[in-house]
């Protein structure tokens, strides 16, 4: 055989056959690419460098090609696409049309599941396996089905779910458990200390070792060490919560030791029915700054430098001062709000600091819960804290609180709970792609009866949402997107008129048209009337909707019998959103009322298609026509070519 490079690697097939030693220089070399090729493009650097090992031994011992590998979250899954013919790519990895920073079907035959989310590969490789048998039940020599999952995401309910109908179909699925204590946050919960539990035998582990050793050098008793071995290790070492579940359970085990994996994995392949295969690895292992801090390390930023500039939206005025992330000022006026009412709870579902709840976990220890990854759980804990009369905020990510839509809407809004669900990067979200964007949460909480939805459009109004909302009664959603906002945009915050439920606020005045706009789109819409006014002599009525449910009927009837145009803007799916309230309102108005006058309505949103990863948010607004640039030229085509009569002011 060729010596094994990874520049010259052209499948995973070549490391079949070849020695732990081989196997191991080249697990030196993929740590060191990791590093230099993840530092200057950004990604997820920390959880990728501990399971280098795990991946090559994988790939050494099963065919991915008939075998089958998911990946869940695929926050890990780096090493697996150097292995698989695309490490030759790895300077576009999130980049626009670059490499995906997960596990995407678009980019390999290898990678089965475009993934994003925890908890799900279990369930998913059980159908595989399930899938590859054919009729009647798994026997030697059909495919395997491996699930790659992290100890926080094996926390999560679905994923026991998944294992134990898997154990009790017997499916052929391996779960390789990449155990290092983190996911983004450390780990939390039961399971994270039953873990723990595990950890810490290692002293046992090496006496079964030993024990085991001797016994084969015993006349009768080696011959049957395997069944001898069990007897001992189901004595000395804690695993029988998963052989309660009819799991064969091999573990803890080093997860950076090559030749001890590959024996695992073969041993594994010997059993029958499901087997979970505990792992311990290093997160960030090889990297000091990553192994220092594993929560700063698992996703890195890319240098400035390093980043192709995309065509940005024109900026109305220079900043006085640099602009905080909605994520910042939240936290800071949830932390004011707790200091005066000591109802308010905040939850999260292992996001502690990705959703602005690090000070707040600090200060208010006691009424902070961070559940694991179990939104489920996350949103019904809010329900039942409710009903007893504290005021649970839920602070999670727009595209993970789907994950417990059954539960905001009968824990929640079916009891009418007084629950505030906080949702961070709702909207487009730059380099992380289709998996994590926030454009769906309108839609589906929008027919909830009783559903209030508002969305800020700077720091001021997300700091008077937060007031509002948890001075009222009934379930709310506040949403914001990914990125920065100044303090103010457009009316000052001493000149602002007082906060209604449902009530829009005009920020210009004009004589064509009138723009509706939602949340951080407001910026962007005042930056197109100006540029429509530079370019054309339209004046365009702008209006910060600032509620999605309930809307403000009177403002928008209103503007559509005074212009018979109007358009709305918003950062989410195009069916289902604010645009479709809007045109709903128009509908049901019309149906009513004989003499409205004809009204062309111009929605602006994110078309109906899955949007690929990007350099970042700004790039993808440009991409869906949603910069002031594009809208400026909408309107003023719209506008001109329209029968309706334009009128001078």
């Amino acid at each position: 055989m060729s010596p094994l490079h990874l520049a010259q690697l052209r499948s995973p097939k070549e490391l079949h056959g070849r020695t732990s030693e081989e196997l191991e220089a080249l697990c030196v070399e993929m740590r060191a690419a990791l590093v230099e090729k993840v530092v200057n493009t950004g990604g997820h650097l920390g959880s990728n460098l501990g399971v280098i090992e795990l991946t090559v031994a994988l790939h050494h011992t099963f065919d991915f090609l008939r075998d089958k590998l998911v990946f869940d979250v695929s926050h890990q899954c780096y090493p697996h696409k150097m292995l698989t013919g695309r490490y030759h790519r790895f300077a576009t990895l999130r980049q626009t049309d670059g490499m995906s920073g997960f596990a995407c079907r678009k980019e390999s035959p290898y990678d089965v599941l475009t993934a994003g989310h925890a908890g799900t590969a279990i369930s998913f490789a059980a159908g595989l396996a399930a899938g590859m048998v054919g009729s009647g039940s798994a026997k030697e020599g059909d495919p395997w089905a491996v699930a790659f999952v992290g100890d926080a995401g094996f926390g999560a309910g679905v994923s026991f779910e998944g294992l134990t109908h898997a154990a009790d179909r017997k499916a052929r699925l391996l779960v390789i458990l990449n155990d290092n204590e983190w996911s983004i946050a450390r780990s939390v919960g039961a399971l994270a200390r039953y873990l723990s539990r595990i950890r810490s035998s290692r002293t046992l582990q090496r006496t079964y070792d030993r024990l085991k050793s001797l016994a084969h050098s015993l006349p009768i008793v080696g011959s049957r060490m395997e069944e001898v071995g069990e007897v001992i290790r189901h004595v000395l070492i804690p695993g029988h919560v998963f052989e309660e579940l009819g799991v064969n359970y091999i573990g803890p085990l080093d997860g950076h030791d090559v030749a001890g994996i590959t024996d695992a994995l073969e041993r594994a392949k010997r059993m029958e029915g499901v087997t979970l295969l505990h792992f311990l690895t290093e997160k960030g292992r090889g990297f000091a700054p990553a192994g220092d801090d594993p929560e700063r390390a698992h996703g890195i930023s890319p240098p400035d430098a390093k980043v192709p500039a995309p065509r940005l939206v024109v900026e109305a005025a220079p900043e006085a001062a640099p602009r905080r992330s909605y994520t910042k000022v939240f936290g800071e006026a949830l932390c004011a709000a707790a200091e005066k009412d000591v109802r308010i709870h905040a939850i999260t579902a292992a996001m502690p600091s990705g959703t602005g709840l690090g000070e707040f976990s600090q200060r208010f220890p006691q009424r902070f819960h961070d559940t694991g990854i179990t939104e489920q759980h996350a949103v019904a804990l809010a329900g039942g804290l409710a009903t007893v009369g504290k005021r649970p905020v839920v602070a999670i990510y727009s595209t993970f609180l789907q994950r417990g839509y059954d539960q905001v809407f009968q824990e929640v809004a079916l009891q009418e709970e007084d629950v505030l669900f906080c949702l961070d990067r709702a909207g487009l979200v730059g380099q992380d792609g289709p998996t994590h964007m926030g454009l769906y949460d309108m839609a589906y909480l929008r027919p909830f009866p009783g559903m209030v939805l508002a969305s800020p459009r700077d720091a001021v109004d997300l700091e008077r949402l937060l007031q509002k909302s948890l001075a009222s009664r009934g379930p709310w959603a506040l949403r914001w997107p990914r990125g920065t906002t100044p303090d103010e945009v457009g009316s000052p915050a001493s000149l602002r008129p007082q906060m209604e439920i449902g009530t829009a606020e005009l920020l210009r005045s004009g004589h064509h048209g009138a723009v509706f706009a939602l949340g951080a789109m407001v910026e962007i819409a005042l930056d197109a009337a100006n540029q429509l006014k530079a370019n054309t002599g339209l004046e365009m009525e702008v209006y910060d909707a600032r509620f999605c449910k309930p809307l403000d009927r009177e403002a928008i009837l209103s503007a559509a019998t005074k212009f018979g145009w109007l358009a709305t803007v918003e950062e989410h799916a195009a069916i289902g959103g604010f645009g479709s309230a809007v045109a709903e309102l128009l509908a049901d108005h019309s149906s009513m009322k004989t003499n409205l006058v004809p009204c062309r309505l111009l929605r602006h949103a994110v078309p109906d298609r899955f949007i690929d990863h990007m350099n970042s948010r700004a790039e993808q607004l440009v991409a869906c026509r949603l910069d002031a640039s594009s809208l400026a030229d909408a309107w003023a085509e719209s506008l001109q070519t329209s029968n309706l009569q334009v009128s001078a002011p």
